[in-house]
């Protein structure tokens, strides 16, 4: 038995060697290629290094292994004074690794002078956002058909969620970059309540409650957000930014799922009321937000909180009397504004196209 495991052993060892050999032959290129660097011999570099920079795999150089190489090439045809095969090798290595930066105290003058001819940021940032959102109703004016309803009824907070698609794009260049435009479009899912527990009093004594109501009231819309951020730390690894800007809010649907209580201690209830008409299609809005990102390989994972202040009513004046609602429920609609408290998490893909900007 220890002798057949002997065998095995010897047989795994001989089935390694070719990729462990190919592996370590592409670091071992790198390592020649440095050498040969520092004894000034340039003009051997491009030979040497071609076969790994062409394999994938086990045949060729790992990203890192890849990125120092083509450092390497790109400072040989900077030397070599050839200049077009120096911008192909800082190309190369910009797309290789896209958050790759110079490091000023080690990087020779001439390298870090091609390195900035190049657009090495972001042409622009795509993210996907989603979270949960507080909506808070505002009455402005009230309407009502119980005669003590106005003094009485209340909104409550209640939870629902959203979705947005951002498209971000830095506003100047470096180092100048830490104004964003970040234009959004959003599925909102809002939610809130009404609750009124003296609908109407009995007559010889106004204190006493013979009615009360309530409504859950569920909203989508569209949401378009004008964003700009203001960058507050600037760091591969990290960015933290506030944001503001105006948005509009297209209405999609509304309903109610209403109750009221009668004084005979008869309760009306049923299905959600469509009540989408009895609102304004378009609302407006003012966002605040601050958020903070963290790069994870290409991609960064960011989290936000965000107000978004309502401006205007909801309500449409001439609509605001839903007949069902109404009719069945005693129900009719104050004029109101929302506005919402939001978190939000997701991802941003950063997309870049390295070019060279100078000549």
């Amino acid at each position: 038995m220890p002798m057949k495991r002997l065998y095995f052993l010897v047989i795994l060892s001989v089935c390694s060697l070719p990729v462990f050999s190919q592996t370590s032959n592409c670091t071992q290129v790198l390592r020649l290629a440095q050498t040969t660097y520092q004894q000034g011999r340039l003009h051997e570099i491009p030979q040497q290094i071609e076969g790994c920079l062409a394999g994938t795999g086990t045949k060729g150089f790992s990203n890192e292994e890849k990125r120092e190489a083509y450092r390497i090439l790109t400072l040989a045809y900077i030397y070599l004074e050839e200049p077009d095969k120096a911008d192909e090798a800082m190309l190369n290595l910009l797309n290789t690794d896209h958050y790759f930066q110079i490091n000023k105290s080690l990087d020779p003058a001439e390298f870090i002078s091609l390195y900035n001819k190049f657009r090495t940021t972001p042409l622009f940032r795509l993210a996907l956002k989603f979270g949960m959102n507080i909506t808070q109703p505002t009455a402005q004016n009230y309407y009502n058909i119980g005669s003590t309803a106005p003094t009485h009824g209340k909104y409550l907070l209640n939870s629902a969620f959203q979705v947005y698609g951002v498209f971000e794009k830095d506003l100047f260049k470096k180092p100048s970059n830490k104004w964003v435009i970040a234009p959004e479009v959003g599925y909102v899912s809002r939610k809130y309540g009404y609750d009124n527990d003296q609908l109407a009093t009995a007559d010889e004594n106004p204190a006493t409650s013979v009615s009360s109501q309530e409504f859950l009231i569920s909203q989508s819309f569209l949401d378009f957000n004008g964003i700009v951020h203001y960058k507050l730390r600037n760091t591969i690894q990290t960015q933290t930014y506030i944001g503001a800007g105006p948005g509009v809010s297209y209405l999609l649907s509304s309903s109610n799922l209403a109750s009221t209580k009668l004084g005979n201690g008869f309760t009306i209830s049923g299905t959600s009321i469509d009540d989408g008409k009895s609102y304004n299609k378009l609302t407006y809005s003012f966002t605040a937000m601050a958020g903070a990102k963290l790069k994870f390989g290409e991609i960064y994972v960011t989290g936000e909180v965000r107000y978004q202040y309502g401006l205007v009513n909801l309500v449409d004046k001439s609509a605001r009397t839903n007949a069902a609602l109404a009719y069945d429920y005693q129900g009719q609609y104050n004029d109101y504004r929302i506005s919402n408290l939001m978190i939000n998490i997701g991802i941003v893909y950063p997309y870049f196209k390295p070019k060279k900007l100078i000549k």
